[in-house]
Formats: structure tokens, C-alpha cells, sequence
């Protein structure tokens, strides 16, 4: 470190140990804004020392971001910063007083949606949270929802950015990096500009996964429609576009959309019609990646449907393919096996299944930290199935501490939460403090 940062860090002045810092990593304001989903003139406030820098998830995140450790910014650091996860203890900085946030510009974020990448989300919003909340973050699935209506509902291309295809690229891969990352704010402030360029560009290739991206991050939250338009969009680009592997994924995601309505029926055989186009000659490990994937969903399908057997014999088929593949490849789709067993045999009431598959996979490396924490979510279900609340909320607070964005937007995260509150049991310490996390009322 120069010696500037480090006079910064002794002094405590955070407004020079963000600028000192940010100068080393050769981040201008605007760059530095648009990694953490702000708008710039959040960091610029910041630097100037006219925004009090008291968020202690907002101030983790910068210390990541700038390869700091967490105390720079004057942190106890409880947890590992890579982690994210806010200490419901320490909810603020030691010695600070509670930040008063800027209610008028976060709600009119709300109703207008911004108009720049990365505009989206000043990530200190109090107001989203419950009072006396220990997480000051805004509630992803609300944010979400907000910023991605005004894309699907009206003209997608109304002052959209006209991107080179190299650059719409990178940007796609940078926001699936985010969704792996379960970082859904940041999403929420990206992906309206992505099929906004996307749709500028008429890059039908590049629209069908800029939608199939919204329709994943949609299907974490509750059902409310708009689901049905990004899926339906993201199918109708990826045949477009004549490549494969993309009108699959977007297919496989329109399926999942068909299960939550409950047409079971219509969601495996999208999956199935889907599988049955991809080339399984082992030429392209991808295609036998998604073929395997696409059988798992279509086996969950077939467990929502009730159809045991039907459900078994499709993660079989999937299990058959994904030892085909070795290496990366391998990993990622037995993680998915076992993510789907798991959650097809809690589905099909048998529960005792569900564990004995997570005991026998306890080596099972996860791609992301999105697909881990979807992963003990379901476990969580399943302790919860068994009568178990203590193991369940355990199980969640480890998903917090992994995916801490997974487990503060998913809709069935508050529907464990909500039974763990209303369950007479066994007590439950914490609970209405990881409630407040997660967005929901105590």
C-alpha cells in the first residue's frame, strides 16, 4: 500500500481511503460504481465526504472490490469479506451513528427505473428494510421487479445503448458471472441496459440470452407475470438465432416458468423436445452439459406432477450423461444431480431420501456460489419437512454466509422463513432477526 492509503487507514478517513484506494486499482468513479450497482455520483458523495460511508455491507463490498481488508474501512471483521455476509450484530460501524438515507432519490428509483447501466441501486437503502432490521440492504426481489417491469412491459428499446457485439458479449458474461454470484442487485441495475443494447443491436443471439438472464433471476421470486414475457422473448430470439445450446437454455427456463403455473405436462416435454436437439456425439462437452441439466429439470417437473417413477428414471437418464463428461464439465453437472435429488425427493415426500443423498455427496464442489446456496436451501426444506427447525434455520444461516444474495431475494427462502416463525416446535433464536434480512415481517 502507498503510504497515502495507509496515513488514510490510521486516520479513519474513509472518504481519502476510498479515493487512495480506488486510484491504486486504476478505477475511475464511474467504473468503480457501475462493479457495485451504484450510480456514480454515489462514490463521488462518498470520496467528497458529503455521503456518510456507516453501511456495513455497502463498506465490505468496497473493500472486495478494492482488495482492502474489511478494518481499512474501519470494520470488525466477523466474516471473510469474499463472503458479504452482514454480522446481524454489527449491522452498523462500531461507533457510528444510524445512517439517514436519501428516501426521495430511492424511491424515485423505484418508479422510474434509471436510465444508465448501472444506475440502479444505491445499496443503503434503510428504508427497504424492516425497522430496526439488521440488514440496511433493499429487498433484491422488490428492486428486481421495479427495474426489469419497465424493460418487458412497454418498448425494450426505447434509448437503448448501441453496443459493438464484442463489448454486448463481455457485458452478458460479466452479468451471468453476477447471477453466479447470486448478486441480484447488481443484476437489477445492469440487465435492463443489456436487452436494452441487446435489442438496439438486433443481435438475436444476444437477446435470447440477455432474456433467459431476466427470466432466472425472475423465477427466484414470487410468480407476478412477467416471467412468462422475458421466457417467452428468450425463446423466441434463441430460434432466431439458430444456435442450439442457447434456444435450449432459454427453453429449459421457459419450462420452469410452465411448472410454476402448474402445467407440468408442458414443462417437460419443452425440456424433452429441447434434449432431443442437441448433438450428443461428445464432439461439444456443452451439449451433453445441458442435455443432463435439461433432464434434471425435466425430472423436478415430473416430481411437482407427482410422477415419482417417471421423475427417478429422468435423473437416471441425466446421471447417464453426466458421466459422459469429466473435468469442469463433470463437476458442475453432479452438482446439479445432486441439487435435483435432493429437491425431487422432498417434493415426493420422501425426505429421509433427500438427506441420505446430501450425506453421500459431502465431497461435491459447486460451479457458483447461486447453484450452492439453491442447493441448501432445499436442504433447509427438507430438515424442515422432517420436523427439524433448528437444522433447517442452521442450514439457512450457512446459505446466508455462502450465497448471502440468494438467500435475502428467493421467494421459497420466506416461505421457510415464515414457517420457521409460525412453527410452536421449538424455539427458535435468531429467527426474527434473519426474518428481517430476508425481507419478511416478524
Amino acid at each position: 500500500m502507498s503510504s497515502l492509503l495507509l496515513g488514510a487507514i490510521e486516520r479513519r478517513d474513509h472518504p481519502a481511503v476510498l479515493r487512495y484506494a480506488r486510484d491504486r486499482a486504476e478505477l475511475s468513479q464511474t467504473e468503480l460504481a457501475h462493479r457495485l450497482g451504484f450510480h456514480p455520483s454515489v462514490i463521488s458523495r462518498m470520496e467528497a465526504g458529503h455521503r456518510r460511508m456507516d453501511n456495513v455491507d455497502t463498506l465490505r463490498r468496497l473493500a472486495g472490490v478494492l482488495q482492502l481488508p474489511a478494518a481499512a474501512f474501519g470494520l470488525e471483521d466477523h466474516e471473510s469479506v469474499a463472503l458479504g455476509h452482514l454480522d446481524p450484530k454489527a449491522s452498523r460501524v462500531v461507533g457510528k451513528p444510524a445512517l439517514e438515507e436519501d428516501d426521495v432519490r430511492r424511491r424515485s428509483f423505484l418508479k422510474a427505473g434509471g436510465v444508465a447501466m448501472g444506475a440502479a441501486v444505491s445499496g443503503a437503502s434503510v428504508a427497504e428494510a424492516a425497522p430496526g432490521a439488521p440488514s440496511a440492504l433493499p429487498d433484491p426481489a422488490v428492486v428486481l421487479t421495479a427495474r426489469l417491469s419497465d424493460v418487458l412491459v412497454g418498448a425494450p428499446a426505447a434509448a437503448g445503448p448501441e453496443l459493438p457485439a464484442a463489448q454486448l458479449t463481455r457485458a452478458l458474461a460479466a452479468a451471468r458471472v453476477s447471477f453466479g454470484k447470486s448478486d441480484f442487485l447488481t443484476l437489477a441495475a445492469v440487465l435492463p441496459e443489456l436487452v436494452r443494447a441487446a435489442e438496439v443491436t438486433q443481435d438475436a443471439g444476444a437477446k435470447a440470452q440477455a432474456y433467459t438472464l431476466v427470466t432466472r433471476a425472475l423465477v427466484k421470486l414470487r410468480p407476478g407475470g412477467l416471467e412468462w414475457i422475458s421466457a417467452d422473448r428468450a425463446v423466441r430470439a434463441g430460434g432466431e438465432a439458430g444456435q442450439p445450446l442457447v434456444l435450449a437454455e432459454a427453453e429449459r427456463m421457459l419450462s420452469g416458468v410452465c411448472r410454476r403455473a402448474g402445467d407440468h405436462d408442458r414443462a417437460e416435454t419443452l425440456v424433452l423436445q429441447a434434449a432431443g436437439r442437441l448433438a450428443l456425439d461428445g464432439r461439444d462437452p456443452r451439449h451433453l452439459l445441458l442435455h443432463s441439466n435439461l433432464l434434471c429439470t425435466g425430472g423436478y417437473s415430473a416430481a411437482r406432477a407427482g410422477d415419482g417413477g417417471r421423475a427417478h428414471d429422468l435423473l437416471a437418464a441425466a446421471a447417464a450423461t453426466a458421466d459422459r463428461l469429466d473435468g469442469a464439465d463433470a463437476a458442475r453437472a453432479q452438482a446439479n444431480l445432486l441439487s435435483h435429488r435432493v429437491s425431487v425427493e422432498q417434493l415426493l415426500g420422501e425426505p429421509e431420501a433427500a438427506l441420505q443423498h446430501a450425506r453421500m455427496a459431502r465431497g461435491v464442489r459447486f460451479p457458483d456460489v447461486e447453484r450452492e446456496g439453491r442447493y441448501l436451501v432445499d436442504l433447509a426444506a427438507v430438515q424442515l419437512q422432517l420436523g427439524q427447525p433448528g437444522p433447517a434455520y442452521n442450514t439457512l444461516l450457512l446459505a446466508e454466509r455462502r450465497a448471502p444474495g440468494e438467500v435475502r431475494t428467493r421467494a421459497a427462502v420466506r416461505n421457510i422463513v415464515n414457517a420457521l416463525l409460525n412453527q410452536s416446535r421449538v424455539a427458535v433464536p435468531g429467527i426474527r432477526d434473519l426474518a428481517a434480512r430476508v425481507h419478511v415481517a416478524a
